[in-house]
């Protein structure tokens, strides 16, 4: 049975199974729903380059083999839209070196999303690597450098809430102390959603004296069918308008009902710049609304 389907031996047999799992998954989520972003989190090592040549400066458990899932093949097929690999491993690791996985697998992206998954539940570890309390931060700032990475997926959620080695400081305070936007996956779509009119200040919260500082609202865009949320920029008086500082964001809200403001953090006696653009549900933006400029007293 298994030579009828051109497969040699259980092995293959089984990666077949797992692949064709895979590909009738992502066809049965792209039919119902083509913004739905489709990825899978494998062990952090495809293969080793003792047991293919493609594969990485590695020596330990190979997924291919041990898992029967081969997750560059699915990259490959474009079955999915980003890979998260699970490198929970140090920097110079023998058997799986940080650096040399995290390369390995932006090499082989096909242009697709790679999100480097981090163990931050081993920040506390006495051993070889995790001594070093500055391993996870470092480890950011080293993925960062790759432009073929877009990010990292943290394990686990309790790790951070409860601050091991203080990682959670590091990226609150200094690694991620600007918010902003997903990447954008250009293969799902790049039509940018219509901007929002009107942008204006809100006069009649202002007589609520709590709220006395910047107090925005807008209008929906002529299109807003394609609108899934809002983001509002700030801007020092004499500042250009740039997008691309995500410093210079204020806030994000994925939904489309709310259209105002109060920005906490404005200081008086200042003058700012504000503008807002539009998100649709695959984080495309749309160009800025007018500008609205404010003088706090």
């Amino acid at each position: 049975m298994l030579h009828e389907q051109g497969i040699k031996n259980i092995e293959d047999w089984r990666r077949n199974n797992v692949d064709q799992l895979i590909k009738d998954l992502s066809e049965a989520i792209k039919k119902e729903k083509k913004h739905v972003k489709f990825g899978i989190s494998p062990f952090g090592i495809w293969r080793n380059k003792s047991q293919d040549p493609q594969g990485s400066e590695s020596n330990g458990l190979s997924g291919y083999s041990a898992l029967y899932a081969d997750a560059r093949k699915w990259v490959q097929e474009g079955w999915i839209d980003y890979i998260n690999p699970q490198l929970y491993f140090p920097f110079g690791y023998t058997p799986a070196p940080y650096e040399k996985l995290l390369d390995w697998w932006a090499a082989n992206s096909n242009g697709k999303h790679v999100y480097i998954g981090q163990g931050a539940y081993r920040a506390m570890e006495d051993r070889e690597g995790w001594r070093d309390r500055q391993q996870l931060p470092n480890q950011v700032r080293y993925l960062r450098e790759n432009p073929r990475v877009q990010g990292s997926v943290y394990f686990s959620s309790r790790s951070l809430t409860n601050n091991l080695a203080g990682f959670r400081d590091s990226l609150q305070h200094d690694l991620y102390r600007y918010p902003a936007l997903q990447p954008i996956m250009p293969w799902l779509g790049m039509a940018k959603p219509a901007k929002p009119v009107s942008l204006r200040e809100d006069k009649f919260l202002l007589f609520l004296p709590r709220l006395r500082k910047a107090i925005i609202k807008w209008d929906y865009p002529d299109q807003e069918e394609d609108v899934y949320g809002f983001v509002v920029y700030r801007f020092d008086e004499n500042e250009p308008i740039n997008l691309e500082h995500a410093r210079n964001i204020r806030h994000i809200q994925f939904n489309d009902y709310e259209l105002g403001f109060h920005d906490e953090t404005a200081e008086r006696g200042k003058t700012y710049k504000y503008v807002v653009t539009s998100i649709d549900r695959l984080k495309n933006e749309s160009k800025p609304s007018n500008v609205y400029l404010k003088k706090l007293r």
